[in-house]
């Protein structure tokens, strides 16, 4: 197996649009790929000095940087643009919709090197750019299932093939709860170490309901159907009904669900004919939360737990 090394196109950034991208340079090469993770401010590099400069990085050219070029001498400053454009940095994003020289452009196109300008501040830009590299970088992993946002909190409804997963996601749809990926979901770790639940590009919004076919639900619902993507809480596992099995009739149970070396809460429940699926996972959904805030159990009452 061939592993290949993780990296972003410049043109995903150019598209994100809480980026505020105001104006773009060199588009022809926005298929350029920023290779490590973060955001380089070059700082000194731009004076020669790149002992700890890290050229795979995206480039923010804020104040200092941009103050420090146009103060230079004409020839000095495309000497100094050689030299550091030499270094084959994947791209540069300027901040504050600031105005960039002539001779910067021009550098830069001798370079193969895109620039984007941002109308953000310097400290937000480099917040929004980072997390959104970070996707790109951070491991993944894909899981057969629906992820839903109900109550605020993620919910990935697993089960066997056929057990009504996605029935029972279109009749919480319509209950006012949000879908984020139907049938197959993808997993990452977000900065706070949190596994983050999004959909494929080209399942985005579909939803498939045997009988129906495959739907759209913003279409069907509206845009407060759908969500782009969700921290994970809780795993509701749907299983078959099996009269021999024994279950927990008690809520003492814990049962986990391991994702990316996470382990997530979950809870197994038995579907059979009669059994409203989309009202018991509210109602679990429900008492994970009074769980969550301190509520007292049943066994905990008996027992006269506090």
């Amino acid at each position: 197996m061939i592993k290949t090394k993780p990296s972003v196109e410049i043109q995903a950034l150019s598209e994100q649009g809480n980026l505020e991208i105001s104006n773009i340079y060199n588009e022809k090469w926005l298929s350029n790929k920023i290779m490590e993770a973060g955001v380089q401010k070059p700082g000194l590099a731009l004076t020669g000095f790149i002992k700890y400069f890290n050229k795979g990085q995206i480039q923010l050219f804020g104040r200092t940087e941009v103050g420090y070029l146009m103060q230079l001498e004409e020839e000095k400053r495309e000497k100094c643009l050689k030299n550091y454009l030499g270094l084959k940095v994947p791209g540069i994003m300027v901040s504050e919709n600031q105005e960039i020289s002539d001779t910067i452009v021009s550098m830069a196109t001798k370079y193969r090197t895109p620039i984007l300008v941002s109308r953000l501040r310097t400290p937000l830009l480099i917040s929004r750019i980072a997390a959104f590299i970070y996707k790109g970088f951070a491991k993944k992993i894909k899981i057969n299932g629906v992820l839903m946002n109900i109550m605020g909190l993620g919910i990935l409804i697993t089960g066997a093939s056929g057990i009504g997963k996605s029935e029972t996601a279109l009749e919480l749809i319509n209950d006012g709860h949000q879908l984020i990926s139907d049938d197959l979901v993808e997993f990452y770790l977000n900065s706070n170490d949190e596994p983050m639940g999004r959909s494929m590009d080209k399942i985005k919004k579909w939803l498939e309901v045997r009988g129906l076919g495959i739907i759209n639900v913003v279409d069907l619902f509206g845009i407060g159907a759908y969500r782009e993507e969700q921290k994970l809480d809780l795993v509701i596992n749907l299983e078959k009904w099996n009269p021999k099995k024994k279950y927990d009739r008690l809520g003492e149970d814990n049962i986990y669900f391991k994702i990316l070396g996470k382990e997530i809460p979950m809870f197994k429940l038995p579907v059979a004919s009669g059994r409203n699926v989309s009202t018991l996972i509210a109602a679990a959904v429900k008492y994970y939360l009074s769980r969550k805030s301190g509520s007292i159990s049943f066994i905990d009452r008996i027992y006269g737990k506090k």
